[in-house]
């Protein structure tokens, strides 16, 4: 016997609105999955940068305490050298000069004059 033409019978209907109400379930725990999801990623993808960054600063610190430190130890080279040259005298500096770089006087072809105007 039926009572009403849309609803055959009240077991079916009761499933039809369980279905209907965890299909609305599944879609609201989805959309909130998602929302987190891409919280996590962004949240990671910040966290990465900032420690990039960080690691980044902390290289660039460490270079130019290299590079102070480096001059530094140049101009303890340069002060060492000219203590070594300052106990040599002009003959013996030419005289290595002439024997170990072949260096010499310029011949009179190889000089070239400049005039300067007042």
């Amino acid at each position: 016997m039926k009572k009403n033409n849309k609803i055959e019978d009240i077991n079916e209907y009761k499933k039809k609105k369980k279905n209907k109400n965890k299909n609305r379930k599944k879609r609201i725990v989805f959309k909130k999955s998602r929302v987190i999801l891409v919280f996590i990623c962004v949240a990671g993808t910040v966290i990465g940068n900032l420690c990039g960054y960080s690691i980044v600063s902390q290289l660039k610190y460490d270079i130019y305490y290299l590079k102070k430190d480096l001059r530094a130890k140049e101009i303890v080279i340069e002060q060492l050298n000219s203590r070594i040259y300052s106990n040599y005298s002009i003959e013996e500096i030419e005289k290595m000069a002439k024997e170990k770089i072949n260096m010499d006087y310029p011949k009179e072809s190889q000089i070239e004059y400049i005039t300067v105007e007042d």
